[in-house]
């Protein structure tokens, strides 16, 4: 556990804020789109728990950026609306997911808001010559950011979708992305139904290997009904990791075990 103070809040966009904390020991996993256990509540207390993606690091001064996407509630939106320079969070484990062959030819990466900061890193720390197509999900266009990179980009905004209560676009584009010839590497980071949905068809109708994607549900659409629902099926989900683990199936036969029951229950 680490004790992350906050020393300023920035606005970035009318709906986004970035939080600078001094995070002295804070790990590092060395994925660019790396993300970060905050509690809310008493540490290791996971019910009050939410991840966020590490925007930047200035390990010089053992500073670390966090982007806040501001919807009407939630507990870090409660946070940061009453937070002052000084207020702590403490914070746990440390994770990352990007994670390309060397073997890649081509990136294609999407992400709603809740993944524009992951995604923004990532093109900051990709090398000239790397070639990445883009798309970005925004609920408005005044939440578009710059994205600054050394590689070849292909951006495309679209604006007027996803974020909550409304119908994201990102899956039928990351679906219908027309791919270029060579080797391809897909990331995504977005509504958890909706990436959910992705994986499923790039694993069985494309028959990608996991070494191919890293998709990850940032959030999830009326969290609070889904986690309710949720309870009520949790042993019997909990069940499903731990009998494949025993009998050592792999984590993506695993994983789709897991989200078939979610389908059944209507999650």
């Amino acid at each position: 556990m680490v004790t992350a103070t906050l020393l300023r809040a920035v606005p970035v966009t009318p709906a986004v804020v970035r939080l600078t904390f001094r995070a002295p020991g804070l790990p590092s996993t060395g994925h660019p789109d790396e993300w970060v256990h905050v509690f809310l509540g008493e540490p290791g207390d996971h019910r009050r728990r939410r991840n966020y993606t590490i925007r930047a690091r200035r390990p010089d001064v053992e500073e670390v950026d966090v982007d806040v996407v501001l919807h009407d509630h939630g507990l870090m939106v409660d946070w940061v609306r009453e937070a002052r320079p000084g207020a702590e969070l403490v914070w746990g484990e440390v994770s990352g997911s990007y994670a390309p062959p060397a073997d890649t030819d081509w990136q294609l990466l999407a992400c709603d808001l809740a993944g524009l900061p992951a995604l923004a890193r990532i093109l900051s720390e990709l090398p000239v010559g790397a070639r990445a197509s883009v798309v970005v999900e925004t609920p408005d266009r005044a939440d578009r950011q710059p994205l600054p990179s050394a590689a070849r980009l292909d951006v495309v905004w679209l604006h007027g979708s996803g974020g909550p209560g409304r119908r994201s676009r990102l899956g039928d584009a990351v679906l219908g992305f027309p791919e270029p010839p060579g080797i391809g590497y897909r990331w995504m980071a977005g509504e958890t139904r909706v990436v959910r949905g992705v994986r499923r068809h790039l694993r069985h109708e494309r028959g990608l290997t996991r070494e191919r994607y890293s998709l990850t549900g940032y959030w999830l659409d009326r969290a609070e009904e889904w986690r309710e629902r949720f309870e009520q099926v949790a042993p019997e989900m909990a069940a499903i990791w731990t009998r494949g683990e025993a009998a050592g199936r792999d984590a993506e036969e695993i994983l789709d075990d897991y989200d078939d029951a979610l389908d059944r229950a209507g999650l």
